[in-house]
């Protein structure tokens, strides 16, 4: 009773002496130093020998800010390709001074001076050296105390940008791919007192089992005081409403690291991708009339592997992620407020996006922040692109995540950290450094690296999560792939999509089977698509599309401008499609824990890669609408398992029906299906009766068996999933061809495979000749078939391909065409691939056209990439003399077993013997041979 009663003393004494204090109060104070700073250039590297520090610079700039927004630096007019080109261009050390005034009210307390984000910098007061600092994607943080006291002085920073300061490679936080190399600093610049005895660290560990947090309080007890006074007081946000939870009270010796709990009770509420409640804790120290307090954000949350897929909450998810590489071409540099942040979160989350994984950089606060608010599951990656095989790289490196820890791991939204991009060589350092990482801070999950050894490694013991391209178990087959496409380099013909017969059954089963934790897809997708040339007027700021002007000029040049937004809808369009393919062989694959696109956006940089469905503006592209994304990229995806898309009428539709159903709830809705014809009107439906669809994981709901016997002319049918009661639905497109026969010789055409004197007498007598090609006779002027659209950058892969002795991309980016021309009349199609071109196009080799003239267009083209930008034909016809020749690059002769290739050479054949087979223009045999 009487240890009660004590206790009921102390707390009513410190409840009392913290009676005035909110969570809204702050105990320290802060000079902003943003605004106009003194400045000079120092190309040289003479500043440091000249005590520049000593005197006024010539110059001035605006903080936050870089030499780039400053217009400082040497003007640049390089014209590269590999990148957009920054106006002014900077690397090596500047000078930032400016004076600053120190109240009398800071005597005596203890100084931090604080840039949010900069470079490698060093820094001066007055004419004292204080230190320097190498963090790059934490906030600097320099003890001035012993240099300041009241009165005026001079505080000198000198920023170093050169690259050869950095062992971290070309790494995106310092990359003119795509962020810049800038040199300044920005984000909040500030100095700010506080008490001699002071709360140094702050860290949140949730326990939601519990339903309370355990916190970690460093203090640094410059006073030498033997015990404080402890008020955490704790509010929550949550829809814009703020609630102020009660305060408890602790009495506590003033260690280095005080140990605390904190219970909410039944007051706790969980965080994740639908709910976001966001907590914050403000610790307030107290001695007397010695206060000193600190606050963070944290959220109740547990974000945790279980097997080999994520839970949040212990409710299984699913990671549907973007690659972000920090495209901001307006500034050069990320947003640092949060109002930018949750600008591109917001368009991100809408196109289905719940996950990030930043490239070889973490973004600052503020991007956390935006991503609490709007429950995204963040990835941030330290500055690391290579081999660590020293000792000094991985000391610098840990330091680097240790500061990230510290300043960041609070945030519900981070959840994971990955120590860098693409490692490679002997990875025990790299297993080390994550498990000195893990020591000092548990609450994210871990992994070795974004596909280390470009997949081949497999997972460390040390590791949480794995991700990567491939699983290395069976070296370089499609079997062990987790992405459908790669680069040439890397696997045969580029992967899956490029060489297995296009269907909705592919899944990366086996790959998963043999990782024992979390795998989630690297980099998946990198389909290029042609830029829509309209897109250079929008680069009003520091960055300069000069790469999209050469490339508009070699297609001026090529006599094409005018098909510039052509080529961009039909290769767009594909890409998405194969987006799309992608994205549901991750969700039909049971035991995947999800996967990082590359991109949601485009890439500017590595020889320009426009892989996006966004621009690098974060603005929509529209070569898909946003909803019917969605269709494919969301929470719950209704798909469709069938082993083809091209039929016969004599063969019956089959299809499995699933649902991925990674919600927050089970869904017992009808899922209805139907089938519609070319014209839109529904000629089949059906429903699956209470189909009972668990939350978590993927369901399969039933089959669906459709006789195609009653199609009676060739059409593209539409098969349509919806679950009732919701926006959730998917749409499949299915071919449906006459029975296989052999295409006849047709009377008055003359079919050859060559050009000789007989196919020359033909055509002078008037004739029709239809000529397909054979591949040894167009060697010299054709590219091979490619079905996806090429991967990443055409330029950047053929030389890796080239030094590494291994085949080159053909490099194209699929078909443009009108689907109103007549040859297409038995032949559906779109003015874009589709899956019903697989075998036509990998049985083809485009023939390259510049000869031609520059108005000359092919009935169906082949779009190059953007760097060569080539004419090439697939199907194109031409007056030869007297007679009529139409070329198909595609030798459907040799195909008589596929119905898509054998409708194609039968609608053609129908075409050359109507009347609206009449070419335009002219060749002489002469040209043609020249050509073919």
């Amino acid at each position: 009773m009487k240890g009660l009663s004590n206790a009921f003393i102390f707390a009513l004494f410190v409840s009392i002496l913290f009676s005035c204090s909110t969570s809204d109060e702050n105990y320290r104070s802060d000079i902003d130093l943003s605004g106009t700073w003194q400045f000079s250039l120092d190309s040289a590297n003479r500043g440091v020998e000249g005590k520049w520090y000593a005197n006024a610079l010539n110059d001035s700039v605006q903080l936050p800010g870089t030499t780039d927004t400053n217009h400082k630096g040497f003007l640049n007019t390089d014209s590269t390709t590999m990148h957009l080109s920054r106006e002014y261009k900077y690397e090596g050390p500047a000078w930032y001074r400016k004076t600053i005034d120190i109240p009398e009210k800071w005597k005596g307390k203890h100084i931090r001076f604080v840039m949010e984000r900069t470079k490698p910098s060093k820094v001066w007061i007055d004419e004292q050296y204080v230190g320097s600092s190498l963090l790059l994607e934490s906030p600097q943080k320099y003890d001035v105390s012993a240099f300041l006291t009241p009165g005026k002085h001079t505080i000198t920073v000198r920023i170093d940008n050169d690259r050869k300061l950095t062992p971290y490679r070309n790494v995106h936080i310092y990359s003119d791919d795509t962020q810049t190399n800038w040199n300044g600093i920005i984000g909040k610049i500030y100095l700010e007192a506080s008490p001699k005895t002071y709360i140094s660290d702050l860290q949140v560990y949730p326990d939601i089992k519990q339903k309370k947090i355990k916190v970690k309080m460093g203090i640094h007890n410059g006073l030498k005081l033997d015990k404080v006074d402890v008020a955490l007081q704790v509010t929550k946000t949550l829809d814009g409403k703020e609630t102020h939870l009660k305060t408890t009270y602790f009495q506590v010796k003033c260690d280095s690291l005080v140990n605390l709990e904190y219970s909410l009770g039944d007051k706790m509420d969980l965080w994740d991708e639908y709910h976001q409640p966001i907590y914050h804790l403000n610790a307030i120290i107290s001695y007397n009339d010695i206060k000193d307090n600190k606050e963070v954000p944290f959220g109740m949350r547990k974000f945790a592997a279980e097997g080999t897929k994520f839970a949040i909450n212990g409710r299984i998810t699913f990671l549907r992620g973007k690659h972000d590489a920090c495209v901001f071409p307006l500034t050069g540099y990320p947003p640092m407020n949060v109002e930018g942040w949750m600008h591109v979160m917001k368009i991100a989350k809408s196109w289905g996006i719940n996950h990030y994984r930043f490239h070889t950089w973490s973004p600052p606060e503020a991007a956390f922040e935006a991503a609490d608010r709007l429950g995204i599951y963040m990835e941030s990656e330290l500055p690391f692109w290579g081999g660590l095989e020293s000792d000094t790289l991985a000391d610098q490196l840990k330091a680097e995540g240790l500061a990230l820890l510290k300043n960041f791991a609070n945030h519900p939204s981070f959840v994971m950290l990955s120590p860098g991009n693409e490692l490679w060589g002997n990875l025990d350092k790299v297993g080390e450094l994550i498990a000195d990482l893990k020591k000092a801070d548990n609450r994210p999950l871990y992994t070795q690296g974004s596909n280390d050894n470009i997949g081949y490694s497999g997972p460390l013991s040390v590791e949480d999560f794995h991700v990567a391209a491939r699983t290395p178990y069976a070296h370089d087959t499609t079997l062990t792939h987790v992405r459908l496409t790669q680069a040439f380099v890397d696997s045969r013909d580029g992967g899956i999509l490029n060489t297995e017969k296009p269907s909705t059954m592919v899944n990366f089963d086996y790959p998963v089977s043999q990782i024992k934790i979390p795998l989630i897809s690297h980099e998946v997708g990198q389909y290029q698509i042609y830029p829509d040339y309209n897109e250079i007027k929008k680069y009003t700021g520091i960055l300069k599309p000069r790469n999209l002007e050469v490339f508009r000029n070699r297609l001026k040049k090529a006599g094409m401008l005018d098909q510039d937004s052509l080529f961009a809808k039909a290769s767009g369009a594909w890409s998405a499609l194969c987006y799309r393919d992608e994205i549901e062989a991750a969700l039909r694959t049971k035991g995947l824990a999800g996967f990082q696109l590359l991109d949601l956006q485009d890439y500017p940089g590595q020889g320009t890669a426009l892989v996006g469905m966004l621009d690098a503006f974060m603005d929509s592209k529209h070569v898909i609408a946003r909803d019917e994304w969605r269709h494919f990229c969301n929470d719950v995806v209704p798909m469709l398992v069938f082993k083809k898309y091209c039929w016969t009428v004599n063969e019956t539709f089959t299809a499995a029906v699933e649902v991925a159903n990674y919600s927050n709830r089970d869904l017992k809705q009808l899922l209805k299906w139907t089938v519609s014809d070319r014209q839109g009107k529904v000629i089949k439906s059906g429903s699956f009766i209470k189909p009972d669809i668990s939350m978590g994981g993927v369901d399969s709901v039933g089959e669906i068996h459709i006789p195609l016997s009653e199609v009676t002319v060739p059409q593209k049918l539409t098969v349509t999933l919806s679950i009732e009661g919701t926006d959730y639905r998917n749409t499949y497109p299915v071919w449906v061809y006459p029975e296989l026969k052999k295409v006849q010789s047709a009377e008055g055409i003359y079919v050859a495979s060559k050009l000789d004197n007989e196919l020359f007498d033909k055509l002078n007598k008037g004739e029709k000749v239809l000529l397909f090609p054979s591949r040894e006779s167009v060697k010299r002027n054709r590219v091979d078939g490619l079905f996806p659209p090429d991967f990443w950058n055409y330029e950047m892969f053929k030389q890796i391909s080239e030094g590494n002795h291994k085949p080159v991309s053909p490099g194209t980016l699929g078909i443009l065409t009108n689907p109103d021309h007549p040859l297409f009349n038995h032949f559906p199609t779109e003015f874009h691939t589709d899956w019903q071109w697989w075998s036509i196009i990998k049985h083809s080799n485009p023939l390259n056209l510049n000869q031609t003239a520059k108005d000359y267009r092919p009935i169906v083209q082949v779009i190059d990439n953007l760097q060569r930008n080539d004419k090439f034909g697939l199907i194109f016809e031409y007056k030869v003399g007297k007679g009529k020749l139409l070329v198909c690059m595609s030798r459907l002769d040799e195909l008589p077993d596929d119905p898509a290739a054998t409708q194609l050479y039968r609608s053609i054949v129908d075409y050359m013997q109507s009347d609206a087979f009449h070419p335009i223009h002219t060749i002489t045999e002469n040209q043609l041979r020249e050509l073919i």
